[in-house]
């Protein structure tokens, strides 16, 4: 893995004291997009201002963004039933990126948790595709010693999304089977790993040849290749279906969840139009009966007690970021073109 640290100099600091008035530029690149489309098509690298820092924010200097599904969601405005949150006619957040990880350029006058020069990841609301972005301070945890930028700027979206689906709407307890059906890509490689962490006794992990490995590598006790072997036929229940593919359907979902078990949805097919909509409000429907539990789909908040859970699995050994790509800011679009796709093997990161 590529130390990325060494490029971001901590004596590149704001003249003037902690509000940074001195040697942050004015203007910085940026991948921005005014409209929706397909990112090839409507994100570009420009030069924007810097986004300015209010009093209880932090400007970061970023080292590196993480790409996730999400982001390509809000690129593209699908699904169309998601066009209120993403912006009815033009999209909200303009520059994507909604994970980061980089060093303080400065802080505004009432910040005192954090100092220009400190080590920082977190979930924003967009704008880490750029040289700088300003999020709030209590969005973001230091980095400990040891755990490089590239590798924090991962645990975001897709580490909060594994954590909350396997604990909070799954329930998983030590010692429980566990089943992840998607296991590639950075939700499903963490949600093993997480699985693991959490005491799961057996985790099956479930997903395509080419990342066979990688489950092996997350510490997957059964790796079942989708392509090769029918997950019907599979031959075994689980406490815990942890759904992150939605390729079966829900009544098949259902006879490989045992008595009392539980099955977590946090993904679906995609369609333009409605889906996985349908999928998601008929989870809780199909699981009303026979004794097995399914919440209703939830997205992952944002939290940075559990960022700071993950980061510290990271600094244990415990997790370990899989990662895939690293693309430069000018290949933006081309990184959100890839992750449209699907069929990730890690965290893909983007670094200006």
């Amino acid at each position: 893995m590529t130390d990325i640290d060494s490029s971001i100099s901590l004596d590149h600091r704001p003249a003037g004291g902690d509000e940074g008035a001195g040697t942050t530029p004015t203007t910085m690149r940026a991948a921005v997009h005014e409209r929706y489309g397909r990112p090839e098509d409507v994100v570009a690298v420009r030069t924007v201002p810097v986004p300015a820092v209010g009093p209880t924010d932090v400007l970061v200097r970023v080292a590196a963004a993480s790409v996730n599904a999400l982001d390509w969601h809000y690129v593209t405005g699908l699904p169309m039933f998601a066009r209120p949150t993403l912006g009815l006619r033009r999209p909200k957040r303009q520059v994507p990126g909604a994970d980061v990880a980089g060093v303080v350029e400065a802080v505004g006058a009432d910040v005192t948790r954090l100092r220009p020069g400190d080590r920082v990841f977190g979930e924003v609301s967009g704008g880490a595709y750029a040289e700088y972005v300003v999020a709030p301070a209590d969005w973001l945890v230091p980095v400990p010693a040891g755990v490089q930028l590239e590798q924090a700027a991962t645990i975001g979206v897709a580490a909060e999304t594994a954590l909350q689906g396997l604990r909070d709407w799954g329930g998983l307890q030590p010692g429980q089977r566990v089943l992840v059906n998607g296991a590639s890509g950075g939700v499903g490689n963490f949600a093993v790993q997480l699985a693991k962490a959490l005491g799961a006794s057996h985790v099956t992990a479930v997903c395509s040849t080419h990342n066979l490995e990688a489950a092996r590598r997350a510490g997957a006790d059964r790796v079942v290749d989708y392509t090769r072997e029918d997950l019907r036929a599979v031959g075994d229940t689980f406490d815990l279906f942890f759904d992150n593919a939605g390729s079966l359907s829900l009544r098949d979902s259902r006879r490989l969840v045992a008595d009392g078990g539980t099955y977590a949805m946090v993904t679906s097919p995609k369609s333009t139009w409605l889906h996985p909509l349908p999928r998601m409000l008929s989870v809780p429907f199909v699981f009303a009966f026979g004794g097995r539990t399914a919440p209703a789909f939830k997205v992952a908040s944002r939290s940075r007690s559990d960022l700071e859970l993950l980061i510290d699995l990271v600094a244990q050994g415990k997790v370990k970021p899989e990662m895939d790509r690293r693309w430069s800011l000018d290949d933006a679009a081309e990184a959100l073109r890839v992750q449209g796709e699907f069929h990730a093997r890690g965290k893909s990161v983007v670094i200006p």
